[in-house]
């Protein structure tokens, strides 16, 4: 029992059966952008605890002029960035071996493959978030959330029977997939408001599916073209998380369009005379100019993502002034106004990548790899522990340290970390064996048997 309690890279020294390391596949990168993804969305969250004031814009205000504000920096605490990420990746992943087996004609294996991940997708999203919330439930029964300025204290009921109702009533609330307003402030789960996203990851989902099913017949053009038409439709018509999604499977399409090109390149003896283009403007070919056209492409799309919101300062902000003032009409209303921009930035970034193998390295690394396998349960738990463990015992440090002066302040959020950060990955890789990973192996096992 305690082995099993032990993260999962210290397991395999107390245990007989060595795990062989699996070869990396080609867009294994999305994995470990997924991963980092989470990272950074546990950083945001923390920085909204402890930093609240670092997500106005760099120069939005006198105050407002610290380094770690400034655009491109910002992008490890910049969270709705890092969720419009992670809907493109899942439309991209969702969609990929789908996309493979319909360019394949293998129709009957699409119809198969089509159907498996429609039946398990709702299962392996919903089943860790009900054992998830059921512990937040019984921490909030325990008297574990921290209570004062800038807590997050659940709904506590008088009886245990009460609290456990309102748990189940929740977990029927999130599965929820046809709510008008999934997007933050429109819907806040009472348990953790991070957990918005489980139904508009579910909803994506089976958008995606329907969307695969309708063009798998159609011809390769036309389904470019409409999977071109979907995202612009979404866009212009304000289902700003589905145009994220279907994103995701236009670039899976271009890529496997990319793959088959470069295929079709090598195996296709060169002429020795030259192409119209490599005697007109041979510097597109010189790679220099190809690894600097990415280059700009990369630290353009993070210059984007990590605009600040229009509430925090982004009018006011050098350099976002601009973007600010070509928002759409459409898009200025509340939680709206700051996605065209983020949204677009997102999808831009995953292309650039995916079309650059030297930024997919940073991404293939073991500690990226890992921490995609945790990634869902660190997003899943990471509330609980800032509002739990990190709450009280940063009240305690500053206690300790005092709050009189920024150095001071600072070493008892430090403090707090160092203790809150190690016990949140040690949960992750628990939940993530536990919880994660059974409940994909339940969801397979079902639609087997059923």
């Amino acid at each position: 029992l305690l082995i099993t309690l032990l993260p999962s890279f210290a397991i395999s020294p107390y245990t007989n059966s060595a795990v062989a390391p699996r070869k990396m596949h080609k867009t294994g990168w999305l994995d470990g952008l997924r991963g980092v993804a989470s990272l950074m969305v546990m950083f945001h969250h923390s920085s909204v605890l402890w930093y609240r004031g670092l997500h106005r814009g760099w120069g939005s205000s006198p105050e407002n002029y610290h380094f770690v504000q400034f655009p491109i920096i910002r992008i490890f605490y910049t969270g709705p960035a890092m969720v419009a990420i992670f809907f493109v990746i899942s439309g991209f992943s969702l969609s990929y071996r789908a996309l493979g087996l319909i360019r394949q004609a293998r129709f009957a294996e699409v119809l198969d493959a089509l159907s498996s991940s429609t039946f398990r997708r709702g299962i392996r999203l919903v089943l860790p978030t009900i054992v998830v919330t059921f512990f937040m439930m019984l921490a909030t029964c325990a008297g574990f959330y921290g209570n004062g300025p800038g807590s997050r204290h659940p709904h506590l009921a008088e009886t245990f029977s009460q609290n456990l109702m309102h748990w189940f009533l929740t977990v029927l609330d999130i599965s929820d997939i046809f709510r008008p307003q999934n997007y933050p402030g429109g819907y806040n789960p009472p348990y953790d408001t991070n957990l918005w996203t489980i139904d508009v990851e579910f909803h994506g989902s089976l958008v995606i599916f329907i969307t695969l099913l309708g063009v798998a017949k159609v011809r390769q053009n036309f389904r470019l073209l409409i999977l071109i038409c979907i995202p612009l439709w979404l866009l212009y018509y304000l289902h700003t998380h589905l145009f994220l999604f279907m994103s995701g499977v236009l670039l899976c399409e271009l890529h496997y369009m990319r793959e088959e090109r470069l295929q079709a390149t090598q195996s296709t003896p060169r002429s020795a005379e030259p192409r119209f283009l490599e005697t007109t403007l041979p510097q597109l070919y010189c790679p220099r100019v190809n690894f600097a056209f990415w280059i700009i492409n990369f630290v353009v799309s993070l210059y984007v993502l990590t605009m600040p919101l229009v509430t925090e300062g982004a009018a006011a902000s050098p350099g976002y002034k601009t973007l600010t003032s070509w928002i759409p009409a459409s898009y200025r209303q509340p939680f709206v106004e700051d996605q065209f921009w983020i949204h677009l930035a997102a999808v831009h970034l995953i292309w650039t990548i995916d079309n650059a193998p030297i930024f997919q390295s940073v991404f293939t690394t073991r500690f990226a790899q890992y921490l995609g396998k945790i990634g869902f349960s660190l997003y899943l738990i990471h509330g609980t522990f800032l509002y739990t463990i990190g709450y009280r015992l940063s009240g305690r440090m500053h206690a300790w340290t005092g709050v009189d002066t920024g150095f001071r302040y600072s070493g008892g959020v430090f403090l707090t970390g160092c203790v809150m950060y190690p016990l949140l990955f040690w949960a992750s890789d628990v939940v993530y064996r536990h919880v994660d990973l059974k409940s994909v192996s339940f969801a397979r096992w079902l639609h087997v048997r059923l």
